[in-house]
């Protein structure tokens, strides 16, 4: 039994109650008690960040009203339940206390999504001796999983609990010992959360931004790359909604990094596809990444305006209210462009010739020449050209340090970057780690010095937008002055920052790394 001595078995689908009444001793020793309904409602952020954390979030129903409670996979709370009658969605609206810090701290910038659905009918049973007493008390659970996903409701295994009665521990011990070892009836987990989600076709943890390809050496580089494509492809259809419909702003950054990397393995990984597929495409994707920009950059404004504030002194945080309405306005106007544009046909049609030439026998056209070779020889001779790139310009950045030159390297950097990414399982891990560490730290300082640039720009535009002449915008002005400064000071703290980094990246070990995993014997190209 479980140090709360109660213990749970899933049970046959076709295992009726009057049979398993019988199997219990007869109506004579199992009686029949009260019976009674309950609902759960599971909920996650779209990429799983509770469930990653072993935290398992339901909203369950109490004399009181609807309440939360946050559990970890063993059904322990972790926090007090708190009473809460709305659909969860931004942890910010959930009564503070640690449930809501726990939640917070998981989800960041994601919103909570309903994940499933459960109904349960509950029969209380317990079992009698020959004297009448109650020995051990039993609860019998049908349950059903639902979500907006499926039609009807989908049944799930039923559950019996095993209650043990206080001075009749062993008689629970030994019905729990027959059920799993007479019967076979194997543990129910604590949570029905991966049960509920299975029925639903899903998987817990079934969405990750993270790039997890597998691919085997020796593969034909257009087998190899379709496998590419088809990924990001998946990405980039699962975040079209959410994009289109604002739930986060994570939808959107999913949606325009996979599309990057699809432009970037368009472009880079030459020689492969038939050149008139990769123009097109090219183009296309390219517009698509156009049209994602202006909501994207507005996300990370507002994203960041919190740390703004706090950079502020007290007295001039206030100041700050005018710009973040204007935002929030353009942000709504260029959230209703890109609702149109993600709900359009031109993006459909995309999206089904890409997946149309993918899943095609072949691309339509002449292969490229290289279509035929093993990825891993394609992979590593591209993957060097870039490195020599980046070698090569970041040398020249160091010497001028002028702003297009590390704009040019962080570019080529990403580009590097995507390579890696998409043929990692083709090299050993090990020898991978010191490479991805030292490129990670460069791109860091690269990101850090391009974002703090564009900050200081929008934010000069957005002040030159105020009338200098009007008094009630003067203290705004101020404070967005206060906050260029600060981020072109941060921009010379990375600029500072950058000789010493791209250092680390052009060490001789580095070099000696890339030498030995991707420096082709005879280069393809």
């Amino acid at each position: 039994m479980t140090p709360a001595h109660v213990h749970g078995f899933l049970l046959p689908h076709d295992l009726s109650d009057a049979r398993l009444v019988r199997l219990l001793g007869g109506e004579s020793a199992c009686m029949a008690d009260s019976s009674s309904t309950f609902t759960l409602r599971f909920f996650d952020s779209f990429d799983w960040r509770l469930y990653g954390a072993g935290l398992h979030l339901m909203q369950f129903d109490t004399p009181a009203g609807p309440a939360l409670r946050l559990r970890d996979a063993s059904g322990v709370d972790v926090a007090e339940p708190v009473a809460f009658d709305a659909t969860p969605a931004w942890p910010a609206d959930l009564p503070p206390g640690g449930l809501r810090d726990r939640v917070a701290s998981c989800l960041a910038m994601r919103v909570l999504l309903p994940v499933a659905l459960v109904r349960a009918a509950v029969t209380e049973l317990r079992l009698v001796n020959e004297d009448g007493k109650t020995v051990v008390r039993l609860q019998l659970m049908r349950l059903s999983s639902e979500s907006d996903a499926v039609v009807e409701p989908r049944t799930l295994w039923p559950r019996l609990r095993v209650l043990a009665v206080k001075g009749y521990e062993e008689q629970a011990d030994a019905l729990c010992a027959a059920f799993a070892d007479q019967h076979g009836w194997p543990d129910a987990p604590a949570s029905p959360l991966e049960a509920a989600v299975a029925a639903l076709g899903r998987e817990p943890g079934d969405y990750s931004s993270k790039l997890d390809l597998t691919i085997r050496r020796g593969r034909m580089a257009i087998d190899a790359m379709r496998k590419v494509f088809l990924t990001l492809l998946d990405t980039l259809e699962r975040n079209v909604d959410g994009a289109r419909r604002n739930l986060d702003s994570e939808f959107l950054h999913d949606l325009r990094v996979a599309t990057r990397r699809t432009r970037s393995a368009l472009t880079q990984v030459k020689r492969v596809l038939p050149d008139a597929v990769v123009e097109d495409f090219k183009e296309r994707f390219a517009w698509l990444g156009q049209i994602t920009g202006p909501t994207r950059d507005l996300d990370v404004f507002l994203l960041e305006l919190p740390t703004y504030r706090a950079s502020l002194p007290h007295v001039m945080r206030a100041d700050l209210d005018p710009l973040q309405r204007r935002i929030e306005l353009d942000h709504a106007e260029q959230q209703a462009r890109l609702a149109a544009a993600l709900g359009g046909r031109r993006l459909r049609a995309l999206l089904t010739d890409w997946r149309d030439a993918l899943e095609a026998d072949a691309f339509p056209g002449e292969p490229g020449w290289f279509a035929d070779l093993p990825i891993e020889r394609v992979a590593s001779q591209r993957i060097w050209r870039i490195y020599k790139r980046v070698l090569k310009d970041g040398r020249t950045a160091v010497g001028h340090g002028e702003p297009t030159a590390m704009h040019e390297l962080r570019k080529d950097c990403k580009k590097l970057r995507y390579l890696i990414e998409f043929f990692r399982s083709l090299y050993p891990d090990d020898d991978l780690q010191g490479i991805v560490k030292t490129l990670k730290k460069l791109l860091d300082n690269l990101g850090e010095f391009q974002d703090r640039q564009v900050q200081a720009e929008h934010l000069r535009a957005l002040a030159a937008e105020l009338d200098p002449a009007d008094p009630a915008t003067l203290s705004t002005t101020l404070a967005i002055g206060a906050l260029i400064a600060d981020s072109l000071r941060a921009q010379q703290a990375a600029h500072e920052a950058f000789a010493d980094r791209f250092a680390a990246f052009d060490c001789d070990d580095n070099r000696a790394r890339y030498k030995t995993l991707f420096k082709p014997s005879s280069a393809a190209d």
